[in-house]
């Protein structure tokens, strides 16, 4: 299976700690990972991507380019291939406008859903695929939902994350539901979306964790942030309330827990978590259709000694 990261702050930062440093780096996960890497940042609302179809474990220039950048948004992905083959236009993330995702997962038998996926897209937008991963496809897909409900699929207008969390969700279950239908295996969802600002990351299917609050930091003395992130923690509701959860000066998402320095929680199976411009955490409910599938995750020695996962 592959690995995100997904970071926002409300001060300019690096990553490096998270991608290179801590115990359990990106690029320490990215030895089992190997069929491309990529990163997504912004300066200020411009975003950018790099990608490669190398391991990241391996490649120079992944921590070269991660010990240099700095930013209030990052986006970083390491695949590890089902659908597509392995090259740079099926490394993640994917960008359109201003907005960047990222997926972990799979969608099994996506040639018996494909035109689905298709139709529900923006005829605009469908010639904007160039590569030719599940993953893609899904993302201009949901580019495309959250049209449908009036945000912009370019990411330039600010984003009502509610409007755009319950979009989000619907679409999501109707990949379900055209799943279940065709009779396929249940997919698997997990990603994160943003467009710098809003920041969407979700649950379906894998583990995914995030982290708000800090156990220590290097950078206490100097930074200028309210220091909320070191307050006593409210743990995520046990049933969410399709709304806020708390308010945040940074926010870490992540595939596996990271570095000992951040109190990581684990999000709930399913939900999907939606960050605004101000950086209030809201929690929503799982997609109505949606279902675990019961292969996944496998286990991790299975999937180190090369067994299929996704991508």
């Amino acid at each position: 299976m592959c690995r995100l990261f997904g970071f926002r702050s409300n001060v300019p930062s690096q990553a490096h700690r998270s991608l290179l440093e801590a115990e359990n780096a990106i690029a320490s996960q990215a030895r089992y990972h190997a069929d491309g890497w990529g990163i997504g940042w912004f300066l200020g609302q411009d975003p950018y991507v790099l990608k490669a179809e190398s391991g990241a474990a391996g490649d120079e220039r992944f921590a070269r380019i991660t010990k240099r950048l700095t930013s209030h948004t990052f986006v970083v992905h390491v695949r590890r291939a089902t659908v597509g083959v392995v090259d740079q236009l099926n490394s993640h993330p994917f960008r359109h406008g201003r907005w960047m995702l990222a997926h972990n997962g799979t969608i099994f038998g996506f040639d018996a859903v494909r035109d689905r996926v298709l139709d529900a897209t923006l005829p605009e937008l469908r010639p904007l695929i160039f590569g030719n991963t599940d993953s893609e496809h899904l993302f201009f897909y949901l580019l495309s939902a959250l049209h449908g409900v009036g945000q912009c699929h370019l990411g330039h207008a600010e984003i009502d994350v509610s409007v755009a969390a319950v979009a989000l969700r619907d679409a999501v279950d109707r990949i379900y539901g055209w799943c279940e239908t065709a009779g396929l295996e249940p997919p698997i969802l997990n990603f994160i979306l943003t467009n710098g600002a809003a920041l969407f990351a979700q649950r379906a299917g894998l583990e995914l964790f995030l982290a708000t609050q800090k156990v220590s930091c290097r950078d206490y003395d100097s930074c200028t942030a309210d220091k909320i992130c070191f307050a006593a923690l409210r743990p995520l509701p046990k049933q969410a309330p399709d709304g806020p959860v708390r308010r945040c000066n940074h926010l870490l998402v992540a595939s596996e827990r990271i570095g000992a320095e951040d109190i990581w929680e684990e999000v709930p199976q399913g939900h999907l978590l939606a960050l605004d411009e101000d950086l209030q955490l809201s929690l929503f409910a799982p997609a109505p259709r949606f279902r675990p599938n019961p292969a996944w995750p496998r286990p991790r020695e299975e999937t180190e000694a090369g067994g299929a996962c996704p991508a």
